[in-house]
């Protein structure tokens, strides 16, 4: 045997016992995970870089002067103008709402109920949780029902009662309407329910009618060419409300004053 070939397989062998030696390890041993993944991507349970999905949802928090719905969880989540705000009352309109949140219209869903332009108010429940000095009957413009998308879902108590209180907090609604919450003064405590009391903080729902962008399919035709025109006390003014008392039965029957007639500053 030469010289040459002892030195190849010497050399064979060599190679053969360092690659060996390389990869056993690697089959063997435990394997340490990369302490960090690429710019874009996280640590997945398995171990494995996962790219990182952007979030497309609402951010967490809500901007100064508005109350946010995981500290202080609103039943639909959004975002409430809280009341510190000292701005002045103020006229609303379809094109302006005047720093007042509204609903994420990707958020719309349909009830599977349609409006009609001409409904008629509902009949009214008994009236005895309503006393002889809220109800104050001829002073409500009954017109306004014939703009409230599927009445039916709210069941009367009074058609026209008289409260006051302090506006919580304002925002819109993608049925166009306002949802307002009052803290009703001690005379008018009565009126709020369990119900009010479990999902808006114990207040009292006010409901102007058509006042905003209406994106919900539903309340499209009951908004169709028509414009509530009434003004709206900014958050923090004790005010004076007149309106038809009724139960929202899509919300657990929580109380409103739907739709609003009349709402006033009261010093």
């Amino acid at each position: 045997m030469t010289t040459l070939t002892i030195y190849i397989i010497i050399s064979f062998w060599f190679t053969s016992l360092t690659i060996i030696l390389i990869t056993v390890p690697y089959f063997f041993l435990p394997q340490q995970a990369d302490a960090r993944c690429p710019n874009g991507y996280h640590k997945s349970p398995s171990g494995d870089c996962e790219q990182v999905v952007p979030h497309k949802g609402k951010l967490p928090r809500c901007p100064n002067g508005f109350q946010s719905p995981d500290g202080f969880q609103s039943p639909d989540g959004d975002c409430e103008r809280v009341a510190n705000d000292n701005n002045s009352g103020s006229r609303h309109s379809n094109e302006a709402q005047n720093g007042i949140p509204s609903e994420d219209d990707g958020g719309a869903s349909s009830n599977g109920f349609s409006s009609s332009s001409n409904a008629t108010s509902p009949e009214p429940l008994s009236s005895s949780s309503v006393t002889v000095s809220e109800s104050t009957p001829g002073k409500c413009n009954d017109s306004l029902w014939n703009h409230v998308y599927n009445p039916s879902r709210l069941e009367i108590v009074d058609k026209c009662i008289t409260v006051t209180g302090n506006i919580d907090s304002i925002r819109t609604e993608r049925d166009g309407d306002l949802h307002i919450r009052l803290r009703p003064d001690p005379p008018h405590t009565h009126l709020v329910n369990q119900a009010n009391q479990e999902n808006q903080f114990g207040d009292l729902v006010l409901e102007p009618i058509c006042i905003g962008k209406v994106t919900q399919a539903t309340a499209i035709t009951a908004c169709q060419n028509f414009h509530q025109n009434i003004d709206i006390p900014s958050v923090g003014s004790h005010v004076q409300v007149i309106g038809s008392y009724v139960l929202d039965k899509e919300h657990g029957e929580w109380a409103e004053i739907h739709p609003v007639t009349i709402m006033a500053k009261n010093p």
